[in-house]
């Protein structure tokens, strides 16, 4: 190898003198011999080893070389020297121009890995190489670099690890795959969810929310959203408002509906209103609350049950009852209306069928014969007044001495007859499932009274302790246990309730009353809440005669009987003899009911308790005596009315009783019905109405309180829909509408209006779709998810949206595996039935609900090769090319979810392969598209890249410095070139100096990741990251600054004035370059020289003193560096640095300004003072090396290599631009360097 030296040097005298100098100052050291710091000069052949001799320059340059204590060189030696030595260097860089740099295996960073995930599954929340060991910098300071990116036995395993947490996020459809920022099926399910709400969104409108009871429990009816918008559109069609952001084919439909000329009933009258541009919403909306009503869906499919939830109703119906209650005490006048439905009179003659009053315990009054049945009544009332003594003393001494029909009347008011006790239970329940000792009588729903005749306390589900009774109301009966009495006397009462089940349910109403005759006694009442034992009593002499009951009653709380199990006792005590419920019972409750004195039985759960008496007559009843009597008589002549309870028998004795009850008329008209006040207060008006003809005829029937005008329109009415009482199973909702239409059944009229009725409905629902989807209107929902969107699709969505919408659903059924969800759901309520209810009730459903479970696993085992094909286009997009045979078959190997782990770690996507061709020449575009990518965005190519024509990659690299993609070019490139891509988690300041760094730190990086993108984004001059006169601030930073900024992030010029501007004020730089506690102008100094001006400092040399972390008392921070600068160690290289940083000591170490000693000068001289002096010499006697150490810096970060000597010719093109920094990345993918990949024959070449 000592050959090559002289072969070099031979030729000329210039070469001859060059190795006499390399010979007497070099070789010494650096000989094949000898080799001092592992170099051989005097082997090494520039145009081999070029890099070698530019370090030889590089040291010459900066006076390191030859060593300070060896014999040094002369000036015109040294530059002969340095002169040969840069002149062969720029010739072997022109003739090697545009090389593509050796061929490396690169790994994906960290940063690339991560990012092409979140380009690739869309997840922007994915942070897969979190657990990494930090990526090293190599090449020109960057990440990104193939030289450090190194793989390892660890690094391999967390990749496994982080390829199935990503695989994870994967959502597997009945048509392929999706990405979501979740692992859990219930937020994919969620997502789905929401995919739909936000469809069904775009075209409804919110309304008033309804709610239903069930089992007492309020729940909501999902009628609150996803309602027709009818008045925007109405608007938009009457030149009221804009059509923007309404359905085109909806405004259509309108449109045709309300100018045709087609009868109908209802349009025509809206129809009128369009013409004359004044219809509104208002107009519609009450028929629409007519035809429509809102069902309950969790059950949906269960016996005669709902349909769907928006059910049309029609107020159609051959006879209507109708109802009106009186309250007043004047006399009332009702008006009796009928008319003609809007399409004519003719044959619309009716019948007001039997006007009558009906009131609570007494007869019905037809109105006909009032006025008779007034005075009879009050002739009555004259009889009872002048005999009430007689009858009293009468009835007292046992004697019948008075009129016995006026002494029966008195018996039956005062309840001194035998109190019935019906309909007593008489269905034996012989034990439970799991006890044959809980026994007792039982009705329908559940209705029962029980006892536990052992010794154990056990759960039937609710607590049954031992020895002891307890009780079960239906929905709609209350369980009573009454006592009747058997000889006259005086009791004492005492006893309690508790509720037996009380984790769930909602309580039961309770009462203890004494029952006489038709009289009661309320004792006391209530309602149980939670587990609280109530006490009832004790009442002490409590009056009672042969026959009178005292009675307990449980009903159920709002009509739910749910857990309504409640244990009782009662214990009666007439001084002599004591009756207890559960000792009495609970060893032999079949014994018979009755059981002794107790009864079991039922009422009406809304039963309320007969009135008792006024208090004079309850003195007499307890104390009869002629004093009383008197007092009887005295009270009765005061507050005697017609309709007083001691009168209602005489209703049944009434004259004219055989009279016609019907009246007649024909539309239109108004009857007026009086209706004294004596007989109105309190009860209600009740008549039906029909048509007088079979065949013919419509009309509205109405009775009304105030007098209307007579009508010959169609009248909306009013509907009301409930939710009757009854099993929770059956299908309680009811409507009722106060004025339908009244035709004969199947009759051509009642046909008409059908029609015109659908005609309505099938353009102005209520709501276009169910946007609750999730049903919550069932105590125990059935139902997982339910889809009613018909409306909206017919009348809204284009034929993509409804296949959107479709795909939508099917995602839903799909990743919520609700088909087979459902199986269990259904087993669940079945068995949750049987307790109370009627199971059969759903027995139509088992069948689909299997058959839908059946076809859903076929559907998921059908759904597995779209997968895997969606897996694959994946896999095509992950590893950046065409996938070959062998590979798709080694992947579908395996099921879809495992296919990605295998995807994300494999050396295809994990590596940037390029396929190195024989020579020398471009890559192929899909990897010419990969480097430009992973250049700008740090991630893979998207469809339009791949796509694109790539002899127009500038117009595509244009493209993408536009997208907000390249803040990843500004952190990882612009933040790695100035040095700060690690502030935001910088953690070396001292919290006791700067206790707002943790919390600027973020901010701080922020700001130049802003002011980056600015400068890419809008394709700025690189010299403006000196010379800019702006930033980017939030408040925080500006606070900092001492600026004035409000609010989030903002562009603010003026920084000049401010003393700051471009880079040299970022407070990220400042705050990089310097202590913990104190600044550093030796850090800042060095960041200036080597990475702003790419300059080349030696390393310290050892022994060098360390710096105190704070300046002693009598020294400032610049005195103590002027000092440690004097050491003989140190000063060559600090007069290098030391200025650059004290020029910067305006602002402390965090980047705060402050007053400080900022003249200084600088190596070459030149005087500086402060960031605005150190800007002015950057910017005129140090531009170029600036901008040289920029392009130098970029090409080193677009290529992932170091710069080497051919790059040279490149770098001088990108200095002689406008330098721009569109421009300058333009002259980079335009390089061969970027294009192009040495051939096999140079894969050595270093």
């Amino acid at each position: 190898m000592r050959f090559l030296l002289p072969l070099l040097l031979a030729g000329s005298v210039h070469a001859v003198e060059t190795r006499a100098i390399l010979q007497t100052y070099c070789l010494n050291c650096h000989s094949t011999d000898k080799q001092k710091g592992d170099l051989d000069l005097e082997a090494s052949d520039i145009h081999q080893e070029p890099h070698v001799w530019e370090n030889v320059l590089d040291q010459m340059q900066l006076g390191e070389m030859p060593p300070k204590k060896e014999k040094q060189l002369t000036a015109a030696e040294k530059k002969q020297l340095t002169d040969w030595v840069r002149g062969t260097l720029d010739q072997i860089a022109l003739a090697n121009a545009g090389d593509p740099g050796p061929v490396v295996l690169r790994r994906l960073s960290n940063m690339e890995y991560t990012y092409t995930l979140r380009d690739l599954t869309g997840v922007e929340s994915l942070d897969p190489a979190r657990e990494f060991p930090v990526d090293g910098a190599a090449g020109e300071g960057f990440t990104n670099a193939g030289a450090a990116l190194v793989m390892s036995p660890a690094l391999l395993t967390k990749y496994l690890d982080a390829a199935k947490e990503v695989a994870a996020h994967a959502v597997f459809t009945p048509h392929g795959m999706r990405w979501s920022a979740s692992t859990s099926a219930q937020d994919w399910t969620d997502e789905a969810l929401a995919r739909i709400r936000g469809i069904y969104a775009k075209h409804t409108t919110s309304g008033e929310s309804g709610q239903t009871v069930a089992q007492g429990i309020k729940l909501d009816t999902g009628t609150g959203s996803g309602r027709l918008p009818l008045a925007k559109y109405l608007d938009a069609l009457q030149g009221r408002g804009s059509a923007d952001g309404l359905s085109p084919k909806y405004l259509q439909i309108l449109r045709e509906a309300l100018t045709s000329t087609k009868p109908s009933v209802l349009l025509d009258p809206l129809r009128a209103k369009f013409r004359a541009k004044k219809l509104t919403a208002a107009d519609i909306e009450p028929w629409q609350q007519v035809l429509w009503r809102f069902a309950n869906v969790g059950h949906i499919g269960k016996e005669n049950g709902p349909k769907a939830w928006q059910e049309p109703v029609t107020p159609l119906t051959a006879n209507h009852e109708m109802r009106v209650k009186l309250t007043s005490d004047r006399d009332a006048t009702l008006y009796l209306t009928t008319t003609d439905a809007g399409d004519g009179s003719e044959g619309d003659e009716v019948i007001w069928q039997n006007p009558r009053l009906v009131a609570p315990g007494r007869p019905d009054l037809p109105i006909n014969g009032l006025p008779a049945l007034v005075k009879h009544i009050e002739t009555q009332r004259a009889r009872i007044l002048a005999s009430t003594e007689q009858c009293l003393n009468a009835i007292a001494g046992g004697k019948d001495d008075a009129d016995p029909v006026l002494i029966a009347t008195w018996r039956e008011y005062l309840g001194l007859g035998t109190t019935k006790l019906e309909p007593l239970l008489t269905k034996k329940m012989l034990g439970t499932p799991d006890y044959n000792f809980i026994q007792g009588w039982q009705g329908e729903q559940a209705l029962s009274v029980l006892a536990n005749s052992s010794d154990a306390t056990v759960r039937t589900p609710g607590v049954m302790k031992a020895h002891s009774v307890a009780t079960h109301p239906s929905p709609t009966r209350a369980s009573v246990i009454a006592w009747r009495c058997e000889k006259a006397g005086t009791l004492s009462i005492d006893g309690d309730v508790s509720d037996a089940h009380p984790e769930c349910g909602n309580g039961v109403t309770w009462a203890l009353d004494v029952r006489r005759g038709h009289t009661s006694e309320v004792l006391s009442k209530g309602e149980t809440k939670g587990a609280d034992v109530i006490k009832l009593g004790p009442f002490e002499n409590v009056r009672v005669e042969a026959g009178q009951v005292v009675a307990l009653i449980i009903g159920p709380r709002d009509g739910n009987h749910v857990c309504d199990l409640t244990a009782v006792n009662l214990t009666l005590n007439d001084g002599v003899k004591t009756w207890d419920l559960a000792k009495d019972v609970s060893p032999n409750i079949l014994k018979g009911n009755p059981h002794g004195a107790w009864h079991f039985l039922s009422q009406p759960a809304s039963l309320e308790a007969a009135p008792d008496v006024p208090a004079p007559i309850a003195e007499w009843r307890k104390n009869p005596s002629p004093e009383l009597a008197v007092k009887v008589r005295q009270y009765l002549e005061k507050d005697f009315p017609l309709n007083s309870p001691l009168l209602r028998g005489f209703l049944n004795d009434r004259p004219d009783q055989t009279n016609p009850t019907d009246l007649n008329a024909k539309a239109p008209s108004v009857l007026e019905v009086k209706i004294p006040a004596v007989l109105a207060n309190g009860t209600e008006f009740v008549v039906n109405g029909e048509l007088a003809s079979k065949t013919s005829g419509s009309v509205q029937m109405q009775v009304l309180t105030e007098k209307p005008d007579a009508s010959k329109s169609l009248v909306t009415g009013k509907s009301e829909t409930r939710v009757k009482n009854g099993q929770w199973s059956d299908n309680n909702l009811v409507t009722q509408h106060s004025a339908p239409i009244i035709v004969n059944n199947a009759s051509e009229t009642r046909g008409r209006f059908e029609a015109a009725f659908d005609d309505f409905r099938s353009l102005f629902p209520i709501a276009l779709c169910y946007t609750r989807i999730v049903p919550v209107d069932e105590v125990v929902t059935l139902t997982l998810f339910y889809r009613e969107d018909a409306f909206l699709k017919r009348l809204m969505l284009s034929e993509a949206e409804s296949r959107e919408l479709d795909l939508a659903w099917e995602e839903l059924l799909f990743v919520s595996e609700a088909p087979l969800k459902q199986v269990d759901a259904f087993e669940q309520l079945w068995q949750f039935a049987t307790q109370d209810a009627k199971p059969s009730a759903f027995e139509p459903m088992r069948e689909p609900i299997l058959k839908a479970a059946a076809k859903f696993k076929e559907q998921q085992k059908a759904a597995i090769e779209p997968q895997k094909a969606a897996v694959l286009a994946f896999a095509e997009k992950a590893w950046r090319h065409l996938l070959t045979e062998k590979e798709i078959s080694g992947l579908k190997a395996f099921d879809p979810r495992l296919m990605l782990v295998r995807v994300l770690t494999s050396p295809s996507f994990l590596y940037r392969g390029e396929k190195a061709p024989a020579k020398t020449g471009p890559v192929s575009p899909q990897e010419l598209a990969t480097r430009l990518s992973y250049f700008l965005w740090s991630s893979a190519p998207d469809d339009e890249l791949l796509s694109s024509d790539l002899n127009d990659l500038v117009g595509q690299t244009r493209r993408m410095l536009k997208s907000d993609k390249v803040r990843r070019l500004a952190l990882e490139f612009g933040c790695q070139y100035l040095h700060v891509r690690d502030v935001a988690t910088l953690e070396e300041k001292s919290e006791r100096h700067f206790p707002t760094f943790l919390d600027l730190r973020d901010d701080m990086q922020e700001e130049v990741t802003r002011f980056f993108i600015d400068l890419i984004q809008n394709d700025r001059s690189i010299v403006s990251l000196l010379d800019a006169d702006h930033t980017f601030v939030n408040a925080e930073l500006a606070k900092h600054y001492g600026l004035e900024s409000e609010g989030e992030w903002q562009r603010i010029g003026g920084l000049h004035a401010q003393g700051r501007g471009g880079i040299l004020g970022f407070a990220a730089t400042l705050a990089k370059q310097a202590g913990a506690s104190r600044n550093s102008a030796i850090l800042r100094g060095t960041w200036l020289i080597e990475v702003v001006l790419g300059e080349k400092l030696p390393i310290p040399p050892k022994g060098v003193p360390t710096l105190p972390e704070e300046a002693p008392a009598d020294l400032t921070e610049r005195q103590l560096i002027e000092r440690h600068s004097r050491d003989e160690n140190c000063m060559g290289c600090h007069k290098r640095i030391d200025p650059y940083g004290f020029a910067l000591e305006g602002f402390d170490a965090i980047g705060r300004a402050r007053k400080a000693d900022t003249k200084t000068i600088l190596p070459d001289g030149t005087a500086v003072d402060g960031l605005a002096g150190l800007r002015d010499y950057l910017l005129t006697k140090r531009r170029d090396d600036f901008t040289r150490q920029f392009c130098r810096k970029l090409l080193g970060y677009a290529l992932g290599r170091s710069v080497q000597l051919s790059d040279k010719p490149l770098i001088d093109q990108m200095m002689k631009s406008d330098l721009r920094f569109g421009t300058l990345v333009e002259h980079i993918v335009r390089s061969k360097q970027f294009r192009e990949m040495r051939g096999k024959e140079l894969t050595s070449k270093p």
